[in-house]
């Protein structure tokens, strides 16, 4: 589905996170480059996207929405881009003897990434095959 909507999307819109949210609804969640993700965007976008999911044979629900203010991190090059932001990382098997970790993002190359944690300090390396989920963290 990822590689559909990808292609259907203009330059400039970026694909963050796809999901089924309950039943047939299709959740995409999309960023762009210049401008807000606001709901005038995210109709275009869902215009742009159905008629290719269409073609492949998908006939559920489509919904385009923004990533948010606590933007899911789902590749590599988004942990470079948001370096020294905040983020919560939940990894898929216990690292150092934690699979949830918080801290700002040092750095980011690609296979890993750096979390200076916000509890003591420490750093931790974080290889993107463990993450779980990625999010930024950023208090109001």
């Amino acid at each position: 589905m990822a590689e559909i909507v990808e292609g259907a999307l203009p330059e400039g819109a970026e694909l963050i996170e796809a999901r089924f949210s309950g039943g047939p609804l299709l959740t995409l969640l999309v960023d762009r480059e210049n401008g807000p993700v606001d709901h005038e965007f995210c109709v275009r976008m869902a215009q742009l996207v159905s008629p290719a999911l269409d073609e492949e044979g998908y006939d559920g629900l489509v919904e385009v929405s923004s990533p948010g203010i606590e933007r899911p991190l789902t590749k590599p090059e988004h942990f470079r881009r948001f370096v020294g932001h905040e983020a919560r990382v939940k990894v898929a098997e216990p690292i150092e003897g934690r699979r949830n970790f918080t801290g700002r993002i040092e750095n980011a190359d690609e296979t890993s990434f750096v979390l200076k944690l916000l509890e003591g300090g420490a750093e931790v390396e974080l290889p993107f095959g463990s993450v779980a989920r990625a999010n930024l963290k950023e208090d109001i």
